[in-house]
């Protein structure tokens, strides 16, 4: 099962073609860069992050994941004919295939147990029945540019959203989410099933194959 762009339209995710993904100014939040899960040991940050592995671990099998009303997001050009993304930008890196239920996409809020989107990455290797191998590699957390959260240099905006802006992600850091033209949101990313070596909130990850076919 597959997203298309209509279904995705529908749940408010505005594309333009423009593909830069930048950081904005903040006047509360942290950056993600460099920020690692081993270094989030104190206590509640500690109990959230297992908290979400606890929750996320049936999702290792894809299947589970439709079965669980998730599908792939297949949105070219934005992504690979294949729905995979990545950038071949300088700093930047993959992500991979993102599967969303779409229903939770329109509504200005996150929940720490409920993602926009799980992220498989690709693994390295030949295709199996013409489908890349993936694995279960990070949660994304998805708000798209609303009048509640404009996007950077339009009407109404003040600043970028931050983890704690929402009552149940109050346990993680205060990262800073960061807008995407390409996809007409903020996005943040957190690598739970995969090294990043630019930090485990980063939202590009340079230990992630890039995808083949993509304009990106």
């Amino acid at each position: 099962m597959k997203l298309t762009a209509p279904v995705l339209l529908a749940c408010a995710v505005v594309l333009s073609a423009c593909t830069v993904d930048s950081p904005v100014p903040t006047d509360h939040g942290m950056h993600a860069h460099d920020l690692s899960l081993s270094s989030l040991e104190s206590s509640i940050n500690a109990q959230t992050l297992a908290d979400i592995k606890q929750f996320s671990v049936k999702f290792h099998d894809v299947s589970v994941a439709e079965d669980s009303g998730f599908a792939l997001l297949k949105l070219p050009p934005a992504t690979a004919p294949d729905g995979c993304i990545s950038s071949r930008a300088e700093g930047e890196g993959g992500m991979g295939y993102h599967y969303t239920r779409g229903t939770n996409i329109p509504d200005d809020s996150i929940g720490l147990l409920d993602p926009e989107f799980l992220v498989y990455a690709p693994k390295e290797g030949p295709r199996q029945d013409g489908e890349a191998r993936t694995r279960l590699a990070a949660f994304e957390y998805f708000l798209p540019f609303t009048p509640k959260w404009p996007a950077p240099g339009t009407a109404g905006f003040q600043h970028a959203p931050t983890l704690h802006d929402f009552s149940t992600t109050q346990g993680l850091p205060d990262i800073a989410f960061v807008p995407t033209e390409r996809f007409g949101g903020w996005m943040l990313h957190i690598w739970l099933w995969e090294h990043n070596p630019g930090g485990e909130f980063a939202n590009w990850n340079s230990s992630v194959p890039l995808c083949e076919g993509s304009t990106f």
